[in-house]
């Protein structure tokens, strides 16, 4: 593949907005359409929830719309979207389409081609922008803006109403909603995610050693002869402390941190080694099970294990969920803290998943759900920063990669 390739500088504007929202963005002369779609996504800040057209010849009703995906344009009687190359309908500079968000809501972005530029082989970024995007279902952009008004009034009749929508959809605080904020830089990294999902990049050995660091760890520490356990089965306070700051998972507020009870990270990692049957307790030793000594200095093979085992958990719902969690966070959505039990039981119902008696899939089931699969994925190099609280964070380059991964995998399970 060639370091660098040919691309479009594409100046995206949301058409009606006031002040002017609006992102510059880069992106492979070679991308598919939906790519594109994806990257506007992120770059707006879009949840990505709702159907998505394309209007070649500008305004919605013209000579010619495309659907994004097949389901839709099957439905709508329209072309698909699928597999088109963008330069079909962008190529030159000044040529332009319109991408329709939402049919509902109908967010209508004005894409035109701005330059030409040879740009990193598979990179989408960000040059600049403007203001950040509009919130989800607000209503189109006069209900965007109606509430950024009223958000911008904490004395007015209707903040609190508004205030409280707000920080139920985004899980953040009303006081800071900043209509005028845009983190470019969080925004490059985003699409920077986004870029390794389109190239299928491979893992290099680093990322394959950083993604199973803290399970290579302990599982060093007890080869050959195992682990001397505590009387109550649990590691010794020195091997807690030794762990902690080995991988840095140290929390100042968290006192000492040299039991398992006032570590529950590494509790949860030796736990997880042991559920994925890599140790083995025996006459109070903690021992490498077979499954561990076939992984021996071979990140590659334990990256491969770690990935089987995530993907096939042994009991449906785990999978189900744990294929839920992978989608939200390769397409940073993971929902907020508030939201994320209603999602995930949603997620489940939809699979056709019920309990055993017969009852509803609750929002406590789907939290719990959450937190289980969750705590699995944090025993691992995945993230940016690791959290001992189950605050919503994104995956590193080498996560995103482990991530893809076990989407295949996941894929595989459920439909091989």
């Amino acid at each position: 593949m060639p370091e660098t390739e040919k691309a479009l500088d594409l100046r995206v504007v949301l058409e009606g907005s006031t002040p002017e929202i609006w992102r510059t963005l880069r992106v492979p002369a070679s991308a598919r359409l939906n790519d594109l779609h994806e990257a506007i996504q992120r770059a707006f800040g879009w949840e990505n929830r709702h159907l998505h057209l394309f209007h070649p010849e500008g305004a919605s009703g013209q000579a010619r719309t495309i659907a994004g995906d097949s389901d839709s344009a099957d439905e709508l009687g329209l072309e698909s979207a699928v597999g088109m190359a963008m330069t079909e309908l962008l190529s030159s500079e000044g040529s332009w389409l319109e991408y329709e968000y939402d049919l509902g809501d109908s967010w209508i972005h004005l894409v035109e081609v701005a330059g030409h530029a040879l740009a990193p082989a598979g990179q989408i970024c960000c040059l600049d922008g403007a203001n950040r995007g509009p919130l989800e279902d607000a209503g189109g952009i006069g209900g965007y803006e109606e509430k950024r008004d009223i958000l911008a009034d904490p004395t007015g009749p209707d903040y609190a109403d508004i205030a409280d929508w707000y920080e139920y959809v985004t899980g953040l605080s009303a006081k800071n909603f900043d209509p005028a904020e845009f983190d470019l830089e969080a925004v490059n990294r985003s699409l920077a995610r986004l870029s390794l999902q389109l190239a299928e990049s491979t893992p290099t050995p680093e990322e394959r050693a950083a993604v199973v660091r803290p399970v290579r760890w302990l599982l060093e520490r007890a080869r050959p002869d195992g682990l001397e356990l505590t009387k109550d089965g649990y590691l010794k306070p020195a091997l807690v402390q030794e762990t902690i700051v080995a991988l840095g998972w140290e929390e100042p507020w968290c006192g000492s941190m040299n039991r398992e009870s006032q570590a529950p990270d590494v509790a949860r990692l030796r736990g997880q080694l042991q559920e994925w049957k890599l140790l083995r307790k025996y006459k109070g030793r903690l021992l490498p099970a077979p499954a561990a000594r076939k992984t021996y200095d071979d990140d590659s093979a334990l990256w491969d294990y770690l990935t089987a085992r995530l993907a096939s958990p042994g009991n449906l719902a785990l999978e189900v969920g744990m294929g839920v969690l992978v989608w939200w966070l390769l397409n940073d959505r993971v929902p907020t803290y508030m939201q994320v039990g209603e999602a995930m039981a949603g997620a489940l119902v939809q699979s056709g998943l019920r309990p055993a008696d017969g009852g509803p899939v609750t929002e406590a089931d789907g939290r719990a759900i959450y937190y289980e699969l969750w705590h699995q994925l944090s025993t691992l190099g995945i993230f940016e920063q690791h959290l001992a609280v189950l605050t919503p964070s994104v995956p590193t380059a080498a996560g995103t990669k482990f991530l893809l991964h076990l989407n295949r995998q996941l894929a595989y399970s459920v439909t091989g």
